[in-house]
């Protein structure tokens, strides 16, 4: 009897971790409004956009922007409002509900969105560090091993 209560118990408690895990995730959202192109079309950047995430402070992005948001949860809801070209009037309203999963990071393209088109969830970028020759001369030039223009070489 004392081994299936503890059975019983280890199963709840890993059964409690594994959904405290997954409503308490955290997921990085890129916004992203780059021109694009998938499958030889080509899906031009939008001029001025209005973005809102959970409800929250909507956010503006031009063309060539990209921004971040951080949501928790198992899902979250975006609204984009396309705006015309002075920002005044709002020519048109996407509203969609995502559930990224255990998903850490993700982008969201949002000329595919405007487009109405079901591919608008792409991978996130990709941090690429400098080359280890341009970390070694930055890190040599705050000791002060490499001179400044100023400065004379003895």
């Amino acid at each position: 009897m004392r081994t299936l209560l503890r059975t019983v118990a280890l199963c709840f408690f890993a059964l409690l971790s594994v959904l405290l895990f997954y409503f308490g995730r955290e997921h990085q959202v890129f916004i992203d409004n780059n021109t694009i192109e998938v499958e030889g079309d080509r899906f031009r950047a939008l001029r001025l956009v209005r973005v809102t995430v959970n409800d929250a402070k909507p956010m503006e992005l031009m063309q060539r922007e990209r921004d971040l948001v951080k949501v928790v949860g198992p899902s979250f809801r975006f609204k984009v409002e396309v705006m015309d070209q002075f920002g005044e009037n709002v020519e048109k309203v996407i509203e969609k509900e995502l559930r990224p999963g255990f998903a850490k990071n993700l982008m969201l393209s949002l000329p595919l969105i405007a487009s109405d088109r079901d591919d608008y969830i792409l991978p996130p970028p990709v941090y690429v560090p400098p080359p280890p020759s341009t970390r070694e001369a930055a890190a040599k030039d705050e000791e002060g091993l490499v001179p400044q223009e100023n400065e004379e070489v003895r």
